[in-house]
């Protein structure tokens, strides 16, 4: 039987005597998620008027007198400012993509599970018996996201998931702009009844 790229590297995560139903990674096709529909306009303000700070704070707007230019404190104390703006604009796509490329999906008879292999190995699980609910968001091309729980953090699929991130509820599970997004939702409910 021929076994995914995604079932090779989740097997070493599974537990004893357990099976693989449903694998997958998410689509990195998928570029924006609901949050940015507030990050992108903030982010392109942060980023504007931090470049615009660090113009002024450079003298580039040339002072007729060169003893009003501002002190070296001041470019200084923009450039964080601007790395963040310009890690909001567009380097967070770039983490997002290569965290996509490194992240697999799985639904075993047990546990769904999701594991990442960007930097330090981090698996997160959760037993079928244990999900207190699953939600669901497709979109009109099948891809959608499933939360296994209570629901992800305000910032989690954006790029910006290590800012303080609020969530609700307990702990949850989440697979991010999964392929067949409905067929999954039907093969983790029907375990789900069956366990229950």
């Amino acid at each position: 039987m021929y076994e995914s790229d995604s079932e090779q590297v989740l097997r070493s995560e599974l537990l004893n005597g357990e099976s693989i139903l449903w694998s997958g990674k998410p689509e990195t096709s998928v570029i924006f998620s609901r949050s940015d529909i507030f990050l992108v306009p903030f982010s392109l303000m942060w980023g504007g008027f931090a470049l615009f700070w660090e113009f002024l704070a450079l003298g580039f707007y040339k002072p007729t007198n060169p003893a009003n230019r501002p002190p070296i404190i001041f470019p200084l104390f923009g450039i964080p400012f601007v790395l963040i703006g310009l890690y909001m604009i567009f380097g967070r796509f770039i983490y997002k993509y290569l965290k996509k490329k490194s992240t697999y999906y799985a639904v075993t008879d047990k546990r769904v599970l999701s594991l990442s292999t960007l930097g330090q190995k981090s698996v997160q699980a959760m037993d079928i018996s244990r999900i207190p609910s699953v939600n669901k968001s497709v979109g009109r091309n099948g891809i959608g996201i499933l939360v296994f729980g209570d629901s992800a953090g305000q910032y989690a699929n954006t790029g910006m998931g290590f800012f303080p991130n609020r969530s609700y509820g307990g702990p949850s599970v989440v697979f991010y702009d999964i392929k067949d997004c409905d067929d999954v939702y039907r093969r983790v409910s029907d375990l789900i009844e069956k366990k229950s």
